[in-house]
């Protein structure tokens, strides 16, 4: 089964990739591949699209 993204977060000041991903119940790794980023380019603002 393929998965799609169906949903998206806006990061907040404070936010790391780790409490996103506790949030949504996925690991913070997925998270990274699936945006094709570090967890240095994570800024207020950025959108993230979270597949679960």
């Amino acid at each position: 089964m393929k998965k799609e993204f169906n949903q998206f977060y806006i990061v907040k000041e404070g936010d790391t990739v780790d409490k996103i991903a506790e949030k949504y119940g996925v690991s913070a790794l997925s998270i990274l591949i699936e945006n094709a980023i570090s967890p240095k380019m994570i800024r207020k603002g950025f959108v993230l699209f979270i597949k679960r």
